[in-house]
């Protein structure tokens, strides 16, 4: 359900705040099919009692597809490895490492229209918290705030790879378990995820929990994970990515000032 409040104090401020940065103006649907033709947008049905449509400039923004993408959009069935049966789109484009596209599903189940984030292969994803690839940042804001606009509640993923981080990281690298976590994504603890753990983290039930109380311990120690994004208003996971967003971003617009 969309709060027209918060939808207009923090989802439509965030997006255009987004959309004003040198990253964000590439997201305006300007994308193509793999025949080369302009791509027009796509119509949902199941997702409510009448077809959703979104149109180029919606897709590219839900679906992490920047301009100059090839899309190509298939109905799936639900795969082996616990993807969801729904509607699946696949973009290509520079930022992506080669022969490996953005795959996102959009699927419906009792608890409303959701996104699965199936395969995320950047050039650069967030390889450390010092430098966040402004690109995944950017377009993953972009993601949520029109994923609220069209009453989707979930956006989840596998959070991958076990603490610690290598000293030097490489794209095949999995990070996933201490990144999510920056944007909002959350998931249940289990008893063995606090063995050894200090006491002021150990009453922690969730991995904000532990990561809002210490997150260099999470990052040393937390362990991959399905994760997810609460997409209802004024949740945890929004309260996460509306902080790490403003103070990242304007961190590094700061910077480019200054180095101006």
């Amino acid at each position: 359900m969309i709060d027209p409040e918060f939808l207009s104090e923090n989802v439509e401020r965030l997006e255009k705040y987004l959309l004003s940065l040198p990253i964000g103006t590439l997201f305006t649907g300007e994308l193509y099919k793999l025949s080369d033709e302009r791509f027009t947008g796509i119509s949902l049905e199941g997702f409510s009692e009448e077809p959703m449509w979104f149109d180029a400039t919606s897709v590219g923004r839900l679906f992490m597809a920047p301009d100059e993408s090839t899309v190509a959009v298939l109905n799936v069935s639900e795969g082996d490895d616990g993807t969801p049966a729904g509607v699946k789109v696949i973009s290509d484009n520079e930022f992506v490492q080669e022969d490996k596209p953005v795959t996102i599903v959009a699927y419906q189940d009792e608890g409303g229209p959701r996104i699965r984030i199936d395969s995320l292969h950047l050039v650069q994803v967030m390889l450390n918290k010092e430098a966040p690839a402004q690109f995944c940042t950017v377009a993953f804001g972009l993601m949520a705030c029109t994923a609220y606009r069209h009453g989707f509640t979930r956006i989840s993923l596998f959070a991958g790879g076990d603490g610690p981080p290598a000293a030097d990281l490489e794209d095949g690298d999995l990070i996933g378990y201490f990144v999510w976590p920056k944007f909002g994504f959350d998931a249940p603890l289990l008893p063995v995820d606090l063995n050894m753990a200090p006491d002021h983290i150990r009453d922690c039930t969730s991995v904000l929990g532990v990561v809002e109380a210490d997150p260099a311990w999470w990052e040393a120690h937390g362990r991959g994970r399905e994760m997810y994004f609460d997409l209802t208003a004024d949740s945890a996971s929004w309260k996460v990515l509306l902080n790490y967003l403003y103070t990242v971003l304007l961190e590094n617009d700061d910077e480019h000032q200054e180095n101006a």
